[in-house]
């Protein structure tokens, strides 16, 4: 039986996850990789951390299952997009990488946003730089690091490239990684014009060649065999960011089918055959480049289950008690227990999710935006207010889904969040729609791996090979009359935010004027 390799280098883990051609996940390993927060509005990692912690992963899916290294047909990376990742034409990092939650180049997105460059750019890339776009930190490299620019051997890349070039010892990239940066999206191509736009045409050297997510970049190499006991010789595959190899993961391929990540980022994928009617929502999103024959509309949250759990970092003892007492039950599984019974609305708590060090970027972008609860007394307790972080985190994901003008029914379902039943039935209220689980777990990977089975020649298409390897798990109705509660709901949500956004600017210019004091 022959198999492919996904690996998913992840914001903070990196997993490597062998496939069957059915689609099934065989075996699987993940390594973490330490974040650094030089200051809290920024965040970085080191690039020799995130190969290690790929090294091992794959390593272990390898010794921990019976499959050998000979019967590995392929292996496709797929990864974190956005930020910087800067490696010089040895190969050497240069520097850590800035990630895409880094926060530093808020101030650039803000002028951009100011003097009409957002809106300008967005009609070639339909894309909506935030603080931690590559456009944006590119810009801020050369205000703030120009002796970089004396180089001409270092080559600006993504977290999945990084991971490939590791194997294979090739250095590229593809374009829906750097359709998030801004590109002719349409074309699928730099754009000339979006890089003057932008201010950073002087790093236009440091831009790499352009591969598609399906082409051999190269084999496994002697080194790379060696440190992961993968075979050398084994063909590597480009694969894409990981909005796209997710959605490939989770059944998105045709015109009108959709996905929400609910995970460390909150992201809507709705995919299209027809790019130029899908740049509205205007300067905010992505229009990704995905199978030879659809884009992908995204919008995505900054912060989707990282709000759950802050949450219970900080508030969760008393949660972990009680369920320790109830015949050592698991947390998660006792806190859907009792959020089920509570109704819907958490007795008029609205919490808005936007706790990211960056801000958020979408439905809007604004780096100053931070999250909060609206609506507390003093007889509110602690389960209404988890609650409102549930309910607040899928009305941020409506209120990325709503504006894409696709027509969604049914919406797959991906990430932490997929995992609990209670939380998956709040998104189909929610949303007004039917939500789906797809079987499997590691949908980035697995998208990562059909571009590898596709590229090698086990199916036809992109297409092919969803159809043939994605499999629903649940199914979530939408009840009609918590839905029509929800859409009120729903407009509360959307006016307190619009409402707050000039308090978020003046708070974040105070905390900065006091952090110095």
């Amino acid at each position: 039986m022959e198999y492919v390799m996904g690996i998913d280098a992840g914001t903070s883990v990196v997993k490597a996850t062998i496939f069957s051609l059915e689609g099934r996940e065989v075996a699987r390993a993940a390594r973490s990789v330490p974040i650094a927060n030089p200051e809290s509005y920024m965040a970085e990692e080191d690039l020799q951390d995130v190969w290690m912690a790929a090294v091992d992963a794959i390593s272990e899916s390898l010794t921990g299952s019976a499959i050998t290294p000979d019967r590995i047909r392929a292996v496709a990376v797929t990864g974190q997009g956005d930020g910087s990742w800067l490696v010089d034409t040895a190969g050497n990092p240069v520097g850590p990488a800035i990630l895409w939650t880094d926060g530093r180049a808020g101030d650039i997105v803000d002028r951009w946003g100011q003097d009409g460059t957002l809106s300008k750019t967005f009609k070639i890339t339909g894309g909506g730089p935030y603080a931690g776009t590559t456009s944006a930190v590119l810009r801020w490299r050369i205000e703030n690091q120009p002796e970089l620019l004396e180089r001409d051997d270092i080559r600006n890349v993504y977290c999945k490239d990084w991971v490939s070039y590791n194997l294979s010892g090739e250095l590229n990239s593809e374009p829906s990684d750097y359709s998030l940066m801004g590109i002719d999206t349409v074309a699928r191509d730099y754009s000339d014009e979006v890089l003057e736009d932008f201010g950073i045409m002087a790093a236009k050297k440091w831009l790499p060649e352009l591969k598609k997510n399906t082409d051999q970049v190269g084999v496994v190499t002697e080194q790379a065999s060696h440190l992961t006991g993968l075979r050398p010789g084994t063909p590597v595959f480009k694969g894409g960011v990981d909005i796209s190899c997710s959605s490939l993961g989770c059944g998105v391929a045709a015109p009108g089918t959709a996905m929400a990540v609910i995970g460390t980022a909150g992201i809507v994928t709705v995919a299209t055959d027809k790019p130029e009617d899908a740049f509205v929502p205007a300067d905010v999103g992505w229009l990704i480049p995905h199978t030879d024959k659809t884009w992908i509309r995204s919008l995505g949250l900054s912060s989707a289950t990282p709000n759950l759990e802050w949450f219970l970092r900080e508030f969760g003892d008393t949660f972990r008690s009680e369920a320790k007492a109830i015949e050592g039950r698991n947390l998660y599984d006792y806190i859907d227990q009792e959020l089920k019974k509570m109704p819907p609305g958490s007795g008029g708590v609205l919490y808005h999710g936007y706790n990211a060090p960056g801000g958020e970027r979408a439905p809007f972008i604004k780096p100053s935006a931070r999250a909060s609860f609206n609506g507390l007394t003093g007889s509110h307790t602690r389960w209404n207010m988890l609650k409102s972080v549930y309910e607040g985190v899928a009305l941020g994901i409506r209120d990325c889904l709503d504006p894409i003008p696709v027509q969604v029914d049914t919406i797959n379902m991906a990430g932490g969040g997929a995992n609990s039943p209670v939380w998956s039935q709040i998104f189909a209220d929610v949303l007004g729609r039917t939500v789906l689980i797809p079987a499997g777990t590691e949908f980035g990977a697995k998208g990562a791996a059909i571009c590898a089975a596709t590229g090698v020649g086990l199916f036809d298409s992109l297409e092919e090979g969803v159809a043939a390897t994605v499999e629903p798990l649940r199914s979530y109705e939408p009840d009609k009359s918590k839905t029509a509660l929800y859409d009120e709901l729903y407009d509360i949500y959307v006016r307190q935010r619009t409402a707050t956004m000039e308090i978020w600017d003046d708070l974040q210019a105070f905390t900065r004027k006091a952090n110095q004091a």
